[in-house]
């Protein structure tokens, strides 16, 4: 009998040891073999500079026609996103810094107008809106996306001169 209980106390402990371990494990306290791609290497949900989004036309909500010539400064929300309304004033901000008028700046709202119209009311004095209901619409796909939310900066050729998920990532906007 006194082996039986030390032969439960023995594996009750090693039971105990090893959940403690796999807690350590999911929560990252474990050493990183197998966890992914350091944070430094993860690939940003965006097109990198120098790269060209391929073509696309949208309809604004205004019923406007839009592709990219002219575009400048697009921004892809959504408020399903957190981030994206914590990152909407910075891009306000950005559009006033860099000057930019109205028809260089495309918002890509994404859900169905119900859902985007408060966000819409805040950028569409700043931005043309386009509402995409849907992920993988024309706009996200022609900008290659992978997540939200995500700003590019556009040269006079329609080539990405910045990208990232704030604006505060963009380069300085110089006038075309």
């Amino acid at each position: 009998m006194t082996y039986l209980i030390i032969f439960v106390t023995v594996l009750s402990v090693l039971n105990l040891l090893l959940v403690l371990a796999l807690i350590a494990r999911l929560r990252g306290g474990g050493d990183a073999r197998g966890a992914g791609p350091a944070p430094e290497h993860i690939p940003l949900p965006v097109l990198p500079p120098r790269t060209t989004p391929a073509p696309f036309t949208a309809t604004t909500r205004d019923g406007e026609v839009v592709d990219a010539g002219g575009i400048r400064l697009v921004g892809f929300f959504s408020p399903a996103c957190s981030l994206c309304g914590e990152r909407l004033p910075g891009l306000l901000d950005y559009v006033r810094r860099g000057r930019f008028r109205r028809d260089e700046v495309l918002a890509v709202l994404i859900g169905t107008p119900g859902e985007v119209a408060e966000l819409a009311a805040r950028i569409g004095p700043a931005a043309r809106v386009v509402i995409e209901e849907e992920p993988e619409g024309p706009v996200w796909r022609a900008f290659g996306l992978r997540g939200l939310p995500a700003f590019y900066l556009l040269d006079e050729r329609g080539v990405i001169s910045g990208s990232g998920t704030e604006p505060a990532a963009l380069p300085a906007a110089e006038p075309v």
